[in-house]
């Protein structure tokens, strides 16, 4: 609703546009759906674009699958993609943008082509990164990539240089590398490549996988030569495909049978991000025990010391990196990654409550005995017991063999505990997800989230959701309001969360439907918002108040409002600000006609927002009711350009009339 438009207005604009829509008049469908859009009504629009899609309107279709994918209903938005891609290029870019981001590069490479014969350029670009990104065909992409660059797209020019730089560099290190090769020399050729473990070059290795390849057989070449560190550093690349760990796992091993001792200390973190405790202990050791010694895996070694509670070893593995002889110094000169370590080993030896339970411990033996003859809920108790004992590794066995959902879950929680890499235990999550339950569904959002899968996170996140998780609804409802153009879809979830007891997405819901004229609706969730000490909700619950004729209480709210507008939100974004319930508050006065009370709040709006729209609108009628038609008059010029109120306007030019008429008078 604009400035000035009337509720009356606004209906007589639907019923002509519904009218005109049911008869199918031409340009009916999409007019409607688009008035119901802006109107907040995305629900009701959504069948009207789909008449106007089934029609052939490819704009539509596009619409519909972008609204069903910022719902995370990905069938649905691909269905209306494919309904118009053949025909229409933004359609096939969107269809190419949702199968890459779905997994199907092939699916994505072929629309994306298709989309570029039919003159999109999005495609062009996309399609020519694709074929860098996923085959290495550099001189392919950049010829495509010049070509969408002269047709005005901005990011082609940059990816250019990017794959352009990359090639140069690649020629310069396989020069480098060949005269390491013709001597002999295995630490020249691995120097040649040193710049390839620039961490400018993890960002090059995410986006565009085939340089791993690339990077891969550069490193396989360096240890022929003898590199035995180019050979883990070969494996390091290879790992980061999880189908070919165990690849990157035998050049590992094979690199510390030749001597690296690098190598332990590499499997040691492998295997401590899988979460195997038992075997990264071994390689760390191994790592530790080096002649060189390795520092970090005697970190490591610490580390799992103190998870184990086996606190005399965690501290002496700790104290062996020590080189200052400071008889002050109680750390030894150490780094501060192992003086916080110390610090919690001291601070664990002085809380009982973070050792081991010594009643617990000595019913391990019975809990053994029922799990050895029993099933997987003696399993599962035995796994409980042996995690709250700190016996990390043995838990884990016993988790797994008890194999129910509930089993898996703790073991999955126990292991990021753990620190173990994420990513690799979502496994352990879906069967509890999958039963139903919403905590696990959300921790798999999470893992997800971290992991910048956004398509991931946010499916898992709705299915959380609609398990009944308060907070996964609130992150449903607020990402679709950043994504902005469904409040529906956003309020529909703020209700949701807020019927799980959250304040904050009540005072969204609320203010959401106060924004599209639900006013009755939202009185329950502003009011559960303002007894959570959210202040804001007293502005939004007057505003909503003052619309339902209860105009007493809405002039109380608004009291409120005004006095604790300092501690209302902060604005998000640059160009938004705190809202300020003192023109809504004047407004109500000017109409109660208690002009001694409105006064004084209109002047202070003015004197701190000089051309403040509302504050000149009220401070006309102000002066116009007091016979004041000069300043009236100055008040309604100030914003007659600005102020879609018809009434301004009409106020103005009455106002003139009776000063012209004074003037002639006199």
């Amino acid at each position: 609703m604009t400035h000035g438009e009337t509720h009356a207005e606004i209906r007589d604009e639907e019923a002509e546009l519904a009218a005109a829509a049911e008869a199918g008049q031409d340009g009916a469908y999409r007019a409607y759906a688009t008035f119901l859009g802006k109107n907040g009504r995305m629900d009701q629009a959504l069948p009207w674009w789909a008449r106007a899609a089934a029609d052939g309107d490819a704009d539509a279709a596009r619409t519909l699958a972008i609204c069903h994918k910022d719902r995370w209903e990905f069938a649905e938005a691909e269905r209306w993609y494919r309904s118009a891609a053949d025909r229409d290029g933004g359609c096939a870019f969107g269809l190419g943008t949702l199968l890459k981001e779905a997994g199907d590069p092939d699916g994505a490479q072929e629309w994306y082509a298709r989309g570029a014969a039919l003159g999109n350029v999005q495609c062009l670009t996309n399609g020519a990164v694709l074929k860098a990104a996923r085959h290495g065909a550099f001189a392919e992409a950049q010829a495509q990539l010049a070509e969408a660059a002269e047709l005005g797209d901005h990011k082609a020019a940059s990816t250019r240089q990017v794959i352009e730089n990359f090639v140069d560099d690649l020629e310069l290190w396989e020069d480098r590398l060949a005269r390491a090769e013709a001597d002999g020399d295995a630490e020249a050729a691995f120097e040649a490549l040193s710049p390839l473990r620039d961490p400018e070059y993890a960002g090059m290795f995410t986006y565009y996988p085939s340089t791993i390849r690339v990077a891969e057989a550069l490193y396989a070449r360096a240890a022929a030569v003898g590199s035995h560190k180019a050979l883990i550093e070969q494996a390091i690349l290879v790992a980061r495909d999880s189908d070919r760990f165990e690849e990157a796992h035998a050049l590992a091993v094979r690199a510390h049978e030749l001597g690296y001792s690098g190598a332990a200390y590499v499997l040691g973190v492998w295997a401590f991000e899988r979460g195997d405790q038992r075997v990264a202990e071994q390689w760390f050791e191994t790592a530790a025990a080096a002649p060189d010694g390795h520092d970090y895996a005697r970190y490591y070694l610490g580390l799992i010391g103190i998870m184990q509670r086996r606190l005399d070893e965690a501290e002496r593995w700790l104290r062996l990196t020590g080189t200052s002889e400071d008889e002050d110094d109680p750390y030894d000169g150490l780094p501060k990654m192992f003086v916080d370590q110390l610090e919690e080993i001291a601070a664990i030896r002085a809380d009982p409550a973070r050792l081991p339970d010594p009643e617990l411990t000595a019913r391990l033996p019975e809990l053994r005995a029922a799990a050895e003859a029993g099933g997987p809920e003696e399993c599962f108790a035995y796994a409980d017991a042996l995690e709250r004992l700190y016996r990390l590794p043995d838990a884990a066995d016993w988790y797994r063999r008890s194999g129910t959902p509930r089993a898996l879950l703790d073991l999955g929680r126990m292991l990021q505990d753990c620190q173990a890499d994420e990513t690799l235990l979502v496994p352990y999550f879906e069967p509890a997800a999958e039963a139903g339950d919403a905590r696990a569904a959300y921790s798999i959002a999470g893992i997800h989230t971290r992991a910048k899968d956004d398509r991931a996170a946010g499916i898992w996140t709705l299915k959380a959701a609609q398990l009944g998780h308060a907070r996964a609804a609130w992150g449903v409802g607020w990402t679709s309001e950043e994504r902005g153009g469904d409040p529906q879809f956003a309020e529909r979830w703020y209700v949701r969360a807020a019927e799980g007891g959250l304040a904050r997405p009540a005072f969204l819901a609320g203010r959401s439907m106060v924004r599209w004229g639900r006013y009755a609706e939202a009185e329950q969730w502003l009011q559960m918002a303002w007894e959570n000490d959210i202040p804001e909700a007293a502005y939004h619950l007057g505003r909503a108040l003052r619309r339902l004729g209860r105009t007493a209480q809405a002039e109380q709210w608004l009291r409120r409002a005004v006095e604790r507008s300092g501690d209302f939100d902060r604005p998000r974004g640059p160009l938004a600000s705190r809202p300020d319930p003192r023109p809504e508050l004047a407004e109500l006065l000017v109409e109660a006609e208690r002009d001694e009370e409105a006064a004084p709040l209109v002047a202070d709006i003015l004197a701190e927002y000089p051309g403040h729209l509302y504050g000149h609108r009220l401070a006309g009628r102000l002066a116009r009711r007091r016979g004041d038609l000069t300043t009236a008059e100055q008040h309604f010029a100030q914003i007659e350009e600005r102020d879609s109120d018809p009434g301004t306007r009409m106020s103005l030019r009455e106002i003139r009339e009776l000063l012209a008429q004074v003037t002639h008078e006199h």
